[in-house]
């Protein structure tokens, strides 16, 4: 072999090898500039929006014509300004999510907004506005993908040819849209531990300091998945940080490394608009805000966009509310509910599961609630007010229609004593009787057409 080609060859193994060397190839071992950066923006806005806006389904399969996306009065400034006025100093929009549709023109491909009802490049468009607001741009991308997997398949590992367009996805977003703060990647376990890593190390090579969120749903305490591996941040999906607060400092394969921790939520209960899904109490949100970011996470709440393509009012209004709260929490309303925050003991709860507990049937928030078990016709929900306290009504919210016979009950030393009954719930039960003073009050269910479940239970003082 000539000795020219032999020197060329040395020194373009050497380039390689350099170019290698300074695309960061694993997650941050200690705290860096740029994840200290991270940790002190704090609270964020996620935006879902999308085809599934359109569908009604979150879960979108993928079948639906591109035009199904058709916004009428699409104002991405809008979104962001809000997001400003909140106090929020980052956005994460889903340029792609389970649905397959891409919020941007992508090349050679035919399911996104150039041949949609409305051909607004969205991701220019966010990009453009968060630099004008001073709002960190954040994209999402999932992989979990109806249009191009053939159908919901959650658990299936995806295709070699699937792989290929995610990482042209990927590619065009990082070259086209400069500047991408966070890239969030939803769903890996679909992935291989080889195409994990290759898509991480595509990241950081387009954008040497974007973070890459490997979405795992993560719970303090338990071990971080490996199929899930490697990621720049933790994240709690509706999972709140332990009361002693996130621990950064995490061991992976026998290394350790430093994972922050973002919460995402939702400021209603869906993670996409629909109707009459109205946003939670200040009361709630403050409390998730306050659960997120004093115990060392940074709060995502997500604020989806409707139809038209603008954050509803109410939802503005609600953010603002919640800004003023954050500022001075002295502002925060006073429960109405005598009961709100008490412990509770239920008979059951759905599936055992923390997400329909007792506790939310007194949290003051209708969009929350607790379900007994599966299949029950019978169930209680007990409340102890902490104190003897005197009250003349109470209010009952149900979700559906369900209750057919119920007795109110208060404890007199260790037996309970009814002193209210009735028959159906409903959405707004208000059941008056004369002024009780009691501690611990009962709620009886003794017949029901299916497994009851309580928005709200609200003990009130007379007026």
């Amino acid at each position: 072999m000539p000795k020219w080609i032999v020197l060329v060859a040395v020194i373009f193994s050497a380039g390689c090898s350099y170019c290698l060397a300074e695309t960061p190839r694993m997650p941050a071992s200690q705290r860096t500039a740029r994840l200290a950066e991270w940790e002190g923006l704090k609270y964020g806005m996620f935006l879902h929006f999308g085809i599934s806006t359109f569908e009604g389904a979150e879960h979108s399969r993928g079948q639906a014509p591109s035009t199904t996306y058709a916004p009428t009065q699409l104002d991405v400034r809008q979104w962001i300004q809000t997001a400003r006025q909140a106090g929020m100093k980052y956005a994460v929009l889903t340029a792609k999510h389970v649905g397959g549709h891409c919020l941007w023109d992508s090349s050679n491909y035919d399911y996104d907004v150039a041949t949609s009802g409305d051909k607004t490049d969205v991701v220019a468009e966010f990009m453009k506005a968060c630099k004008e607001e001073d709002i960190k741009p954040c994209l999402y991308y999932c992989i979990y993908d109806s249009h191009n997997e053939g159908g919901l398949k959650r658990r299936a590992a995806i295709k070699d040819d699937y792989f290929q367009l995610i990482k042209r996805h990927i590619t065009e977003l990082h070259t086209r849209y400069p500047g991408i703060y966070v890239q969030w990647i939803d769903i890996p376990e679909k992935l291989s531990s080889e195409q994990r890593y290759e898509l991480y190390r595509l990241v950081k090579k387009l954008t040497p300091d974007c973070i890459v969120m490997m979405n795992q749903g993560f719970k303090d305490g338990v071990k971080v998945p490996m199929n899930f591996w490697p990621t720049d941040l933790l994240d709690g999906e509706r999972v709140m940080p332990p009361p002693s607060g996130h621990n950064p400092v995490k061991v992976v394969e026998g290394k350790t490394y430093y994972l922050p921790l973002e919460v995402c939520d939702t400021i209603s209960q869906r993670w996409f608009w629909v109707p009459n899904d109205p946003p939670k109490s200040v009361r709630s949100l403050y409390k998730l805000y306050c659960q997120s970011v004093g115990r060392g996470g940074n709060l995502l709440l997500n604020v989806p966009p409707d139809k038209a393509g603008r954050i509803p009012q109410y939802h503005v209004d609600a953010l603002l509310e919640l800004k003023k709260v954050i500022d001075n929490p002295a502002l925060l309303p006073p429960p109405e509910s005598l009961a709100f925050g008490c412990p509770t003991k239920a008979s059951s709860v759905w599936g055992r599961h923390p997400k329909w507990g007792s506790d939310f049937a007194v949290d003051d928030d209708m969009n929350t609630r607790w379900a007994a078990g599966k299949n029950v016709k019978q169930a209680w929900l007990e409340i102890d007010l902490g104190k003897p306290v005197t009250f003349d009504h109470i209010r009952i919210v149900e979700k559906g229609n369900r209750v057919q016979k119920f007795v109110l009950q208060a404890k007199r030393g260790d037996a309970w004593t009814t002193f209210a009954s009735g028959t159906t719930i409903g959405q707004n039960a208000e059941i008056q009787f004369e002024p009780l003073t009691a501690q611990e009050i009962r709620l009886d269910i003794r017949e029901t057409t299916d497994s009851p479940s309580i928005r709200e239970l609200q003990v009130l003082s007379p007026k």
